[in-house]
């Protein structure tokens, strides 16, 4: 057992076997890897991929225990959990600490994380099984676990910026936390909520795209107001405002393509009041990342935003649904250590 402030749940130890260690009893893949840095704190979500990390874990982890690395793993249990996890991992000296799942799990693995004074905060890994995946495409990150474990035994750091937010939870209470990617008011809370009750068995980018489709259907278009750095920048009705610290969302969705991790500013891009037929012919470019010279599309840049609606509108942040406007975002320059 691990012992760690946060529901205790089943996970254990294991090193690389004697016969594939060198004489000095240090794995050849982490000769010259300080040993605090091949220990491994993993934060596995079963549920994510539609369920099927359940299934992919006990061979991914075989695949980092043969790479060298001391692992310790926990499995969530359920939402907020990994966070608490992370927290705790952060609390008692862990440095380096893995997530595996979506976004929404690399969400909630930071949060924990960024709770954490600078010096004391471990470095964010990933092991990418989400349904959108779209934090591992902004960071240029490889999926599976041999990719990972070559990530971790090298051990190479960038640090990213974060944005920090505020919003009204779903239960109507003042809300704050942080994103590392992309949060969108609009449209891509109708998106979120509608993946995350259905079945991704045909993998993200289809489950985005239809979802995208059959939610705009039927959606009204919310009037927004969108404020940057205390300017008026946009005003009327919009499918999507979206605030981006990292280039995509919605799997696999180009939406600030000149939007980077790491320069101390968010991008905001406005998707105005298009027609199903507009969206329909444009949708591949959005993909593309080639939307931005469409007469209705409109990007600014800045340090802090805000966007209010004349009714509630709905939250998409990091891949989940977790609220609604008023929706105040600013950008802590970097706030964060990923393994890439």
């Amino acid at each position: 057992m691990v012992a760690l402030s946060a529901p205790p749940v089943f996970c254990f130890t294991q090193r690389m076997n004697d016969a594939a260690e060198d004489t000095t009893g240090i794995p050849k893949e982490c000769a010259g890897v300080p040993e605090d840095r091949r220990a491994i704190f993993v934060i596995v979500n079963p549920a994510s991929d539609n369920g099927s990390t359940a299934r992919f874990w006990p061979r991914a982890r075989a695949t980092l225990v043969d790479a060298g690395l001391d692992v310790k793993e926990v499995l969530t249990e359920g939402p907020g959990h990994a966070t608490a996890l992370a927290l705790a991992a952060g609390e008692q000296g862990h440095r380096v600490v893995l997530y595996v799942g979506g976004d929404g799990t690399a969400n909630e693995v930071a949060n924990g994380l960024l709770k954490l004074p600078t010096l004391a905060r471990p470095a964010l890994a990933a092991l990418p099984r989400g349904t959108g995946g779209d934090l591992a495409k902004s960071l240029g990150i490889a999926s599976g676990a041999a990719a990972a474990a070559a990530r971790l035994a090298r051990g190479r750091e960038r640090t990213i910026d974060v944005a920090s937010c505020t919003y009204t939870g779903l239960d109507g209470t003042h809300t704050r936390r942080f994103f590392l990617n992309i949060a969108d008011a609009g449209i891509g809370g109708y998106v979120a909520e509608r993946v995350n009750r259905s079945s991704k068995a045909f993998g993200g980018f289809a489950s985005f795209l239809w979802a995208t489709l059959a939610v705009f259907a039927t959606m009204r278009k919310p009037e927004l107001t969108l404020t940057i750095d205390g300017q008026v920048s946009f005003t009327g009705p919009a499918t999507s405002m979206a605030v981006c610290n990292g280039p995509r969302f919605g799997g696999g969705m180009l939406m600030a393509p000149d939007a980077r991790l790491d320069d101390g500013v968010l991008d905001v891009v406005v998707i105005g009041d298009i027609s199903k037929g507009d969206l329909a012919l444009n949708l591949p470019r959005l993909y593309r990342g080639t939307h931005l010279t469409h007469p209705k599309v409109e990007a600014f840049r800045g340090r802090e935003v805000m966007i209010e609606a004349a009714a509630p509108a709905p939250l998409e942040i990091d891949g989940e649904h977790p609220g609604t406007t008023p929706f105040h975002v600013w950008v802590e320059p970097a706030a964060l250590r990923v393994i890439v």
